[in-house]
């Protein structure tokens, strides 16, 4: 089956750059111009950050092809002998410098230059070497102009996420509450979110690109990045309470306060995203507390009751695990001050 294609924002900027350079370049007398047009479709990048080193890449590539391509032409002509030799030194140059991805634009230069059959060599290698120069200007400002805003996207990733977790918790509560209830759709939105959560880690990356520049060491980026390593953690332990709650065979009365205790949770997990208090002192006597209430607990009466308790036990850990995972967040969300 064909995948449908879609025109989206980079292609759009990629088209505009290529059209606009090879107008400039054409307007001032070059006609030749797919050195340009490439330089171009491969400095638009994700981020601005990954534009500019294409580009400069790229144009130390052209650079010193330009210089074989000249040396070469100049000494041998457009003759297989010139373009061998130019082609191993080259390849040799380009693994010199590390420059392995940038062997064959480099090559290309060089054998386009010898065999351009230009009067004046010289002028025709600068004049090249100009145009990707302006490729790259151009393609750069576009890129500038109009690079996504992934701290918006990282953003409403993580939101996304957020809604995620509130569901699969309240699922875990109501398993705990009536055994027997099995919330089906567990497992695959448990994927889902993992899935989400690599993206967002993603999202976090292209965010960190763009924030290259900032002077400070940490940068929201890398909390954003940091908060979606922990819900990662934070997904292996629900999907471990997940399991505990369907081992419950009865009702058994501990349910109800560590059922409470998940729906603080959220609230908690919510809040300390947006940098709220959440008055870590009473939770922590209330799971004190809690505590205690377990290890006073009377003997089960029956093997269900035996089950459905060590899988509450067990839960409890799990929770406070989850609960200490939430005092590490940054608050990524909290509302930045104008």
């Amino acid at each position: 089956m064909l995948r449908r294609f879609t025109v989206g924002g980079r292609v759009l900027k990629t088209a505009l750059a290529v059209s606009l350079t090879i107008y400039l370049v054409q307007s001032f007398g070059v006609e030749r111009v797919t050195l340009p047009a490439i330089v171009a479709m491969v400095t638009i990048q994700r981020t601005f950050y990954r534009s500019i080193m294409q580009s400069l890449a790229k144009l130390g590539g052209i650079l010193l092809g330009a210089v074989f391509g000249l040396v070469f032409g100049l000494l041998l002509g457009p003759s297989p002998l010139a373009f061998g030799l130019a082609i191993i030194v080259v390849i040799w140059s380009c693994l010199q410098l590390n420059w392995q991805d940038h062997v064959l634009t480099t090559s290309v230069v060089a054998i386009g230059i010898i065999s351009s059959n230009a009067q004046n060599l010289p002028a025709y290698s600068l004049q090249q070497v100009l145009s990707a120069l302006v490729a790259g200007i151009v393609a750069l400002t576009i890129n500038y102009l109009f690079t996504p805003n992934h701290r918006q996207e990282v953003k409403e990733k993580l939101l996304l996420i957020e809604g995620f977790f509130q569901e699969l918790m309240e699922a875990i509560a109501q398993e705990m509450l009536h055994p027997g209830t099995r919330y089906e759709e567990f497992n695959p939105e448990a994927e889902m979110l993992e899935a989400e959560i690599a993206a967002g880690l993603q999202l976090s990356k292209l965010f960190r690109e763009e924030q290259r520049f900032h002077l400070s060491r940490e940068t929201l980026a890398d909390q954003y990045r940091e908060t979606f390593r922990i819900l990662a953690a934070q997904l292996e332990m629900l999907l471990e309470m997940h399991k505990l709650a369907k081992r419950m065979l009865v009702e058994v009365p501990q349910a109800r306060p560590l059922a409470t205790l998940i729906r603080i949770l959220i609230r908690v997990q919510k809040n300390q995203l947006r940098g709220k208090n959440i008055h870590t002192r009473l939770l922590d006597h209330a799971i004190i507390r809690l505590e205690e209430t377990f290890a006073q607990m009377d003997l089960p009466a029956t093997r269900e009751e035996f089950i459905s308790r060590s899988s509450l036990v067990h839960l409890f850990k799990e929770l406070k695990k989850y609960y200490r995972r939430i005092k590490q967040m940054p608050p990524v969300l909290r509302e930045q001050k104008l």
